[in-house]
């Protein structure tokens, strides 16, 4: 049932019988309901607390509707309808949690996690490249930020790689924009978990996710050379090499 809050005293400020004529005669055009923010309909404010325009009681304003993906920040929920909120909204359904945001790109941590090795062998795939470390000590993974590619760089090789293969068939929609699809995120993308995990799992914590858990190794979609690539581990301190065929956590992506 909806929960409507009825902006009666707005209304009869306007409209009143206490207005008097002199007043009546300087009264200007009612303000238009969506330079309020009134923009929404009563269907899509169905089970939230909303507002109703004083001027127009067909636009309403919704309490905690979500906010549009263009505000995303890290830690918001992401809906399957390609909204975002900081709180969880129970007429929504969560599919992940905003876990990067540049001014370039954004991209979302599945709420599930699994383990699985990266490949089954030790092997240089040939579209991927090796990327090393800079003269400074930093990889340059840590740069790449093509984990949709990388992905299906890996599903098409015909080899083994169960990391990449779990992300590629995850199945969380998202309708209400154009995505990537789900992938293995690139070393670029679980590197900033680094920085960012504590409002992750606050985010992940409201939506009923998986936590992160900085005990554990995650893989990127990023390759070092023919038996490593690059990932995060140690208390989430160290980014670099790991075995390929070592089993390590997965946490899927999608840019959105």
């Amino acid at each position: 049932m909806r929960k409507t809050i009825k902006t009666a005293i707005a209304a009869l400020m306007l409209y009143g019988t206490a207005l008097t004529p002199a007043l009546a005669q300087n009264c200007t055009s009612p303000t238009r309901c969506d330079e309020l923010g009134y923009k929404k309909s009563a269907a899509d404010c169905d089970g939230m607390e909303s507002l109703v325009c004083p001027f127009d009681n067909s636009k309403y304003f919704c309490v905690g509707a979500g906010d549009s993906a263009a505000g995303a920040q890290p830690g918001m929920i992401l809906y399957s309808d390609g909204t975002v909120s900081y709180n969880f909204i129970q007429s929504k359904t969560p599919i992940g949690v905003v876990a990067y945001v540049d001014e370039n790109r954004r991209s979302a941590i599945s709420l599930r996690e699994a383990h699985y090795a990266w490949s089954e062998d030790v092997y240089d795939v040939p579209c991927l490249p090796n990327l090393n470390y800079n003269t400074d000590g930093t990889s340059q993974a840590q740069s790449d930020f093509n984990g949709a590619a990388n992905t299906q760089c890996l599903i098409s090789d015909g080899r083994s790689y169960p990391a990449a293969e779990y992300c590629n068939r995850y199945t969380a929609a998202l309708s209400g924009l154009g995505s990537s699809g789900w992938y293995l995120p690139a070393g670029g993308e679980i590197d900033s978990l680094r920085t960012t995990f504590g409002a992750i799992n606050d985010g992940l914590q409201k939506a009923s996710g998986m936590l992160l858990d900085i005990d554990h190794g995650y893989w990127s979609s990023s390759e070092n050379k023919d038996s490593y690539v690059w990932g995060i581990y140690q208390s989430f301190d160290i980014f670099g090499p790991l075995d390929k065929d070592y089993r390590r956590y997965v946490r899927c992506y999608l840019a959105f």
